[in-house]
This record gives C-alpha cells, structure tokens and sequence, in this order.
C-alpha cells in the first residue's frame, strides 16, 4: 500500500521565507506530490508531526485541512498501491496544471492546429523547467508567476513581446480550466497579474525599388539563394504570401485566362480564401516552376503537385508532417534569402526574412493606395484591427515623411 506523509517543499520557498507544504505520497519507490496550497515558514512547521506549530495564527485551520487531505490519501491507497493513482484520487478535477494543459495540447492537435500546438508545447516546457516537471493549479500562485517572468527574461533571453506571448497562453489555459469547471475562478491567479509590457515590433520591410535589386541578383540557379529569392519576390507580387503558402501552392491553385495567371488558395494558418492575380513578374516565376527547363513542357500534370520545388520530395503526407517539412524548409529559405540580399547589395541583409516580404507588400500596399480594407483582405486577416495592428509599426515613419513634405520648404 502507498504511504502518506505530509512534508515542507523548502525548494519551492517564496520570496517572503514561507515554503509549500505537499501530500507526499509514496510506493514502489516512486513518490508524487499533491499541494495543499498551504505556506509557512519553516519554524512554524513541526515535521516529526506533520503538521503546523501553534505558533503559527492560523494552525487550527490549517491542520485542519492537513488532516482532511491526509485521510483522503490514505483512503485512495487502500484502493490503489501506485502512486500516481492516489494522486490523482487525492486530487479530483482540480489538481494538475501540467496534465490538464497537456490535455489542452492533444485538443490542438486533434483539431489540426499545428502552429498552435507547437506554441502551447514550448510554452508547457518554459513552465516546467521554471516551476518543475508536475505543477498544481494551487502551486500557480503571484510568486511563481513572477518567477516565471524572470525565468523567461534572464534564463531564456525572450524579449517583452515574447514573455507576453507566453503568459497570454498560459492565461488561456487557465481560464479554460476555470470554463470547464476544473478550477473555481478565484483559483486564476492570472486574473490579478499584470502580463508584461510588450514593445512595438521594429519590423523590417523593403521597398519595391529593393525588391526590384533582388530580383536582379546574380545567382546561381537551382541554389537556394536562388529558390529563396524566387520565393521571396512571387511571395510580394501575389499579396504577401506567407512562406508556408509559397511552399504548399498546387499546380489546382493556378487558374489561367489568356494572358491572365490568377491563384486561388485557401491559407494553411487561417483557411481563408485567398484569389489574387498574378502580376507579369510573378507570373514568369510560377511558370518557370511549372515547365521543364528543356523543352517547355509541363512535367507535372498531377494537380496536387507543388509548384515550388521545396516540397517535392518531403513526406507531407498529413497536416502534421505537412507543417513539419514547411518548417524545415523556411529555415533553409531564411538563409538563403540573407545570402540573396548580401548579393544585392541591400542593407541589413541579416535583418531580412522570408516573412518580411509580406510586411513589404502590406506596407507598400498601403502607401500607393490608402485602402486598408484592400490591403487587410489581400492578406487574408480576419479584421481590420489585425490588419491595423500589423501595420502600426509603419506608422512612425509615415508620419516623419508626412512632417517632411510639409515643411521641406521652410526655415522653421
């Protein structure tokens, strides 16, 4: 039969000198803890005893719950000799943070939400190498949250926006336990925490004029400056394309009328619908891509075949796996597109990303036209607001240009 004890977890002390006391629960050399969401300074808590001296104001009280959870315990191991059992018995619904978003995890990835699930994944393991490998909603308290802040900025390195990133999911999680009744809302310590501050993201953007240098570059063909570049270039011309949809466009997306090349798609991060002609620069790259460099000829007729050789030869038999390659591929175009720049001669090369070609045409976009509802649905946002919030960044700058045409012919 498992065995109960009550003991002080002195590695998981608080700032203030008070340290958590836990059910541990023991069997087949294995031990599990369960918090009691009590803390006390060492000096209050008798361990021969288990349980809190009478020193302590609220010692009545809290050997009281002591008490009540041991029994639970040792009621549970009657029933079950593995430790992990007792625990979760001990626990009901509203015990483990980590198995609970673990749980919300498999969600994402039984509803085809990759990125998603990825995002969530590394932010489960920032929160166990911070807090530890089993985590209660009771050990979620202002203090770990706040070592969880400073973990996350001089353990890790993230910058705010990241940080933000990561409490805002963390946050999620919470707040859906406390939606399926796992957690009573008074139990959301997210709730009274102030996220931190994020920071306008400097993002980089090219002018056409830039772009126009890439395409110019002298490079080698086949090589993935090269491919890079070509990806970079059709990505701007066809209204800022993410590189996940550059690399998954089908040979099905390529709708032609006379002269006229038009790709129709539906995103892989969003599902939107996207239609949008080709301009004649785009148009030669997919054509390129789609015809044999020796004859001309089609070469691959099968309407599911990539038009960009990036996936060609990948397993993307499932959306997972789809993704996964996607994400080994941006990688390589990354760098290829930084060595491409370098070539061209722009400025910053190493600032340059694949993803930058879709800030370029947003920008762009909305300085020749003025239509931000052209611009958000080109991009295939859900909203205004997110188009607006992309192109905040921006703002800065329009506003110096504005301030320069205006007084360019002044003294003061």
């Amino acid at each position: 039969m498992a065995s109960v004890r009550i003991i002080q977890r002195k590695d998981k002390s608080r700032a203030d000198g008070t340290a958590p006391l836990y059910v541990r629960i023991t069997a087949r050399r294995r031990s599990r803890y369960v918090s009691t969401g009590i803390y006390v300074e060492p000096r209050h808590f008798n361990e021969a005893r288990q349980e809190v001296r009478r020193s302590h104001p609220l010692s009545d009280a809290y050997n009281a719950r002591l008490a009540d959870l041991r029994l639970e315990a040792e009621r549970a191991a009657l029933e079950a000799d593995a430790p992990e059992a007792v625990k979760d018995a001990l626990q009901g619904r509203a015990g483990s943070l980590t198995r609970y978003f673990e749980r919300f995890i498999e969600g994402l990835r039984q509803a085809g939400q990759y990125w998603e699930r990825k995002k969530y994944t590394t932010t489960l393991r920032k929160l166990r190498a911070c807090l530890g490998d089993e985590i209660d909603f009771a050990d979620l308290d202002r203090e770990a949250l706040r070592r969880f802040e400073v973990y996350l900025r001089d353990r890790v390195g993230n910058r705010p926006n990241t940080r933000r990133k990561e409490f805002a999911r963390l946050r999620r999680v919470v707040r859906q336990a406390v939606k399926d009744g796992v957690i009573p809302p008074e139990r959301d310590a997210l709730a009274y925490f102030d996220l931190p501050k994020g920071e306008r993201p400097v993002r980089r953007k090219l002018t056409l004029e830039e772009v126009r240098a890439l395409e110019a570059a002298d490079l080698e063909p086949g090589s993935w400056p090269a491919l890079a570049r070509d990806a970079y270039v059709l990505a701007f011309y066809a209204g800022g394309m993410r590189v996940s949809d550059v690399c998954n466009l089908r040979r099905r997306h390529v709708e032609r009328d006379g002269d006229t090349l038009r790709i129709r798609y539906r995103q892989l991060k969003t599902g939107n619908p996207v239609s949008m002609p080709l301009p004649p620069v785009a148009r030669r790259i997919v054509e390129h891509y789609l015809a044999d460099a020796a004859d001309g000829r089609v070469t691959r007729p099968d309407p599911d075949a990539y038009v960009m050789p990036f996936l060609r030869d990948r397993d993307t038999g499932d959306g997972v796996r789809l993704r996964r390659a996607i994400g080994a591929v941006n990688v390589m175009l990354n760098r290829g597109i930084k060595e491409a720049a370098r070539v061209a001669g722009l400025e910053r090369p190493e600032t340059i990303s694949m993803h930058t070609a879709r800030h370029s045409f947003a920008d762009y976009a909305r300085s020749r036209t003025g239509d931000l509802y052209a611009v958000s649905r080109a991009l295939g946002h859900s909203s205004l607001q997110v188009t607006q919030a992309y192109l905040k960044s921006f703002d800065e700058e329009a506003v110096s240009e504005l301030a320069r045409e205006l007084w360019s012919d002044t003294d003061r």
